[in-house]
């Protein structure tokens, strides 16, 4: 494994990833929906394959789609000031997991530097 100072070592961005309880969950999904420009929310609802890119959702669709089970994760892509960002969400036995990422962070990441 190359060190860090390697110009072929690739720098990821930060990725923060959470369990969340019912009542946060709550809370997550009412922020997202004041605070944020939804920009696409796609379901996954088997477990091979990838998300489904043709579809889109609303908020209120995912959240009933992860509660009852109908979705396995779902994708979504918001603007939150001025940086775009992914969160995916499972259903865990645990609670909802919440994968996120600043895509901003992501595209520097593969920009060439000067």
């Amino acid at each position: 494994m190359s060190d860090s100072t390697d110009p072929g070592t690739l720098k990821l961005p930060p990725l923060q990833q959470t369990v969340l309880d019912a009542e946060t969950v709550q809370d997550l999904f009412r922020d997202l929906a004041a605070c944020t420009q939804i920009i696409a929310i796609r379901p996954k609802t088997r477990a091979e394959g990838h998300i489904d890119a043709a579809a889109s959702l609303t908020l209120d669709d995912a959240a009933a789609g992860l509660r009852d089970g109908s979705f396995r994760a779902v994708q979504v892509r918001y603007r939150y000031e001025n940086q775009e960002w992914c969160d995916t969400l499972m259903s865990t036995p645990a609670g909802l997991r919440v994968v996120r990422i600043c895509q901003d962070d992501v595209a520097a990441t593969i920009e060439p530097e000067a």
